[in-house]
């Protein structure tokens, strides 16, 4: 398994710029679901960042229980106008710095720093989150590089033109069981298909183009999906290049925490977070003053 990588920066993260102070996103509620071990275990909480139209429900089916039974405090969020976030009607407003603000919303309400774990879009803001807070470690799911996509796009539109089109004219991007998942019976998948919510064009259009990201001090892993048809090879190589490492392979398609394969993936990270991420840290200078965030409990809608 590679190992993490550490930028080797002397200074201190900065958490805002002055600009971001002056002209901070709109809050909006945020949606939280969490999932506590029997057992304190001293462990830093995990914080599950969901892709593109995807929400905490998708971590909740499977990771978020899985995770509380091996001793970690877990959490899974959704971006506004996902889920049970608030924010729909202004959806389309939403850029990745938007999503940015959300994350650190969340982060700053949690008792201590989490190891972050971010799937696909996701990985673009918290990829910028990681390089502003002292985050235990960091595990980036199918990354989408900050780079830009490139033979994704490629692929995407040759198996689908018009579906890319609507894509890239302000559609939300479209995705099949064939594209989402390897190994899962047909009822399972349209079940998954059927919660998929709509995507900010902005947030979507970014993906597309090169992000200035910091260093990172925090340990990343990188992990890709044998049988992922939404991100590329290439660029998932990009992704792992960009943080000075490679990506570890698991079976299973792009919605790695969803698949029949789940428990095999999620041992991975799991593990790798036992070696690399277990050193819980104070709680963000400042959390008591942002505004609350909505947490239903073990699932349980609030």
């Amino acid at each position: 398994m590679p190992a993490p990588w550490h930028s080797g920066r002397t200074h201190g993260p900065r958490v805002m710029r002055p600009w971001e102070w002056a002209f901070p996103p709109r809050g909006e509620h945020l949606e939280v679901i969490a999932a506590q071990p029997a057992t304190d275990h001293g462990h830093p909480p995990i914080l599950f960042v969901p892709g593109l139209g995807h929400g905490a429900w998708c971590y909740a089916e499977h990771w978020l229980g899985a995770t509380a039974e091996r001793g970690y405090p877990a959490y899974a969020m959704s971006f506004r106008g996902h889920g049970g976030s608030g924010g729909h009607t202004r959806l389309g407003r939403a850029t990745t710095r938007t999503y940015l603000h959300d994350l650190m919303q969340v982060i700053a309400s949690l008792p201590a720093p989490p190891v972050l774990v971010a799937h696909s879009m996701a990985a673009l803001p918290a990829r910028l989150a990681l390089a502003r807070y002292p985050a235990p470690a960091g595990v980036l799911l199918a990354p989408v590089p900050a780079g830009g996509l490139r033979q994704s796009l490629t692929n995407q539109f040759r198996r689908r033109p018009a579906a890319t089109m609507r894509t890239l004219v302000g559609g939300t991007a479209e995705f099949t069981a064939v594209d989402l998942f390897a190994d899962l019976d047909a009822a399972t998948a349209a079940r998954h298909l059927s919660r998929l919510g709509r995507e900010s064009p902005l947030a979507q259009y970014e993906l597309m183009v090169p992000h200035r990201i910091e260093p990172i001090d925090s340990p990343v892993l990188v992990v890709g999906a044998e049988a992922d048809r939404v991100l590329a090879p290439a660029d998932l190589d990009r992704a792992a290049a960009e943080l000075h490492t490679s990506a570890v392979m698991v079976p299973g398609g792009h919605d790695m925490m969803l698949d029949r394969s789940w428990g095999e993936v999620l041992t991975t990270v799991l593990d790798w977070i036992d070696l690399h991420g277990t050193a819980a840290g104070a709680a963000l200078p400042g959390a008591t003053k942002l505004p609350p965030v909505a947490q239903a409990l073990e699932g349980r809608p609030p």
